[in-house]
C-alpha cells in the first residue's frame, strides 16, 4: 500500500494535464517505470550518457521511418507535400483561428521554418490570413474549405501510415510509449517556448534539469 502510494504521488507530480490523471495513464506510467528498472538492472555495465545516447539515436530513425509512411500517404494529396504542411493544417482544423506564433509552437517550428509552411498553404489556397481581434498587431490563420478538403483525402492513407508505425507493439506497450511520448513533448514544448531563440545546449539541459 505504501508503495502505492507513493507511485500515486509521482503519478501527480509528473503529469501536468488534469484530464491526463486517469486509471489507464497511470497503469501505462507505473508498468512504464517497472520496464524501465528491469532495463537498467539488464544494463547496470552501461553508463546514463550511453542511454541518452542511444534514446536520441532511435528517436531519430523513428523519425525518419515515419516521415517516410508521411510522404506516402501525402501521395494522395494534390497539394501537400511535406509533414509540416499536415500538421499545420490539421491544427487549424481543431481551433478556430490561431496567430503564427501559436501556430509555430504547436508544431515546435521555429519563425522562419513556419513561416515558409505557411506561406505554401496560402499559396495553395488552404488557409487564410486575417487580423488577430484580440491584437491589432497580431495576424491570424484560418483554415478553408479546400484546406478540410484536402485533409480528407490524404487521412485514410495517414491513418494506415500510423498503424505501420506502431504495429510492432502490443497494447500495453502502446500506452507506455504513449504516456512517455506525450510527457518528453509536453516538457519540451515548454522548453521551446522559454528559450526563444536561445542555441546554448548547456543552459537548455540546465535549465530542464532544474525543473526535475
Amino acid at each position: 500500500m505504501i508503495e502505492l502510494l507513493e507511485y500515486i504521488d509521482l503519478f501527480e507530480q509528473t503529469v501536468e494535464a488534469s484530464d491526463e490523471m486517469g486509471m489507464e495513464a497511470f497503469l501505462a506510467f507505473v508498468n512504464s517505470l517497472h520496464l524501465d528498472r528491469a532495463s537498467q538492472r539488464r544494463h547496470t555495465e552501461r553508463s546514463p550518457s550511453m542511454a541518452e545516447v542511444e534514446i536520441a539515436r532511435h528517436l531519430s530513425l523513428l523519425h525518419r521511418y515515419s516521415r517516410s509512411y508521411i510522404k506516402a500517404a501525402l501521395s494522395a494529396s494534390e497539394h501537400l507535400q511535406t509533414e509540416e504542411e499536415y500538421t499545420y493544417l490539421v491544427s487549424l482544423m481543431a481551433h478556430e483561428s490561431l496567430t503564427k506564433t501559436e501556430l509555430h509552437q504547436l508544431n515546435g517550428l521555429e519563425k522562419t521554418s513556419g513561416a515558409e509552411v505557411i506561406r505554401r498553404l496560402k499559396r495553395y489556397g488552404l488557409i487564410e490570413e486575417h487580423p488577430d481581434p484580440r491584437d491589432g498587431r497580431s495576424v491570424c490563420v484560418s483554415i478553408r474549405p479546400e484546406g478540410r478538403a484536402e485533409l480528407m483525402k490524404v487521412f485514410p492513407r495517414l491513418r494506415l501510415a500510423a498503424a505501420i508505425l506502431s504495429a510492432p507493439l502490443q497494447k500495453d506497450q502502446q500506452n507506455s510509449l504513449l504516456f512517455l511520448l506525450k510527457h518528453l513533448c509536453s516538457r519540451h514544448s515548454s522548453l521551446v517556448r522559454q528559450r526563444g531563440n536561445g542555441n546554448d545546449l548547456e543552459e537548455l539541459l540546465e535549465s530542464i534539469n532544474s525543473t526535475e
